[in-house]
């Protein structure tokens, strides 16, 4: 047989082996993931703004590793849409749903009745007040909220009293977005804990901000301000409201540290007001972690009953640590 016959032939084997093995190898490097073809549901009370952008990324992160399909609800603090949401939600039987609780009525028949279904519902971001007493949710990602407020309200009246005031009957403020939500309820209650143990006697006023647009916020908490110039301690009871915090008290006539002023969230007005000395401090909730997380325990849950607490958030921001949050927050992490 002639030398170039032979090597045709060498080559035509060379092509049939690779032609068998690489789909092979490539199949082997890259095995189907491990929830494609599950589905998943976030039903939230959140907006169109920055913090539930990065629960957005969480969620989409996860679902992208795991190959499934997540799909997330922003009702905007409308808890009759938030509600029909979730029976749209159970209709479609999806693999499982996590669902922000912010009310301690409003949910309890509605998740009792989708697990009756089969379908697992976990809480994300907002909890029942009692916890698993007071719903029958799986279980709980997200802050501890009562803890939080605690936490934030002893570093603001620390403060305070370092610069020399007298806390007994001081005049504090707290801001909601949504008066009567759970995550404002409960946060108080740890602000008022504080408040206990630094002897401050005087009533944590709440002040309606009017719901989740920012320029309604921000003007609704100058107005209290101008109305209350004796306010010394102010609190902002969710991210919206702590945004606005700097730029309520620029409006009202205050200048940096007249006003100790803090709360929950790193939206970037509150990274603003840390570097400019009118927010004191803020609670990182690490809402990426309460999407990201939201995924992978439905999984879990689904394939292998898996029901974790977990709780994202306690940790403190001032101005000494904001560097790591300003790094991660354009990529909507942090």
């Amino acid at each position: 047989m002639k030398r170039s016959k032979i090597l045709k032939l060498i080559s035509l084997a060379t092509i049939l082996i690779l032609a068998f093995f690489i789909p092979t190898l490539v199949f082997a490097k890259c095995p189907p993931k491990p929830a494609k073809g599950m589905y998943f549901r976030l039903v939230t009370h959140g907006g169109d703004d920055p913090f539930w952008a990065v629960v957005q990324k969480g969620m989409r992160d996860a679902a992208k590793e795991l190959g499934c399909k997540a799909d997330i609800d922003l009702c905007g603090g409308n808890l009759a849409l938030q509600q029909k949401r979730f029976l749209e939600a159970v209709a479609m039987r999806p693999d499982g749903i996590a669902l922000v609780i912010n009310d301690d009525k409003a949910w309890d028949k509605p998740v009792a009745d989708a697990i009756k279904k089969g379908i697992n519902v976990i809480g994300i971001n907002n909890d029942d007040s009692q916890g698993a007493k007071g719903n029958a949710r799986l279980c709980y990602i997200g802050q501890n909220e009562r803890r939080a407020g605690y936490v934030i309200a002893r570093r603001l009246f620390t403060k305070a009293k370092k610069k020399g005031w007298y806390l007994g009957n001081i005049k504090v403020a707290a801001a909601v977005e949504v008066p009567g939500a759970n995550y404002g309820v409960i946060r108080s209650k740890g602000i008022q804990d504080a408040m206990k143990e630094f002897g401050i006697r005087s009533k944590l006023d709440i002040i309606d901000a009017g719901g989740l647009e920012m320029t309604t916020v921000e003007s609704r908490i100058t107005s209290y301000l101008i109305a209350h110039p004796d306010t010394k301690i102010l609190f902002g009871l969710g991210g919206i409201c702590t945004d606005r915090l700097m730029s309520a008290l620029k409006n009202a006539g205050k200048r940096p540290g007249e006003v100790v002023a803090g709360g929950f969230d790193t939206a970037p007005g509150t990274l603003e007001g840390l570097k400019s000395g009118y927010v004191e401090a803020t609670i990182d909730q690490q809402q990426y972690l309460q999407g990201y997380f939201a995924i992978y325990t439905l999984y879990l849950m689904k394939k292998y009953g898996f029901a974790p607490n977990i709780d994202t958030g306690g940790y403190l921001v001032d101005k000494n640590n904001i560097g790591l949050i300003e790094k991660y927050s354009p990529m909507k992490i942090r």
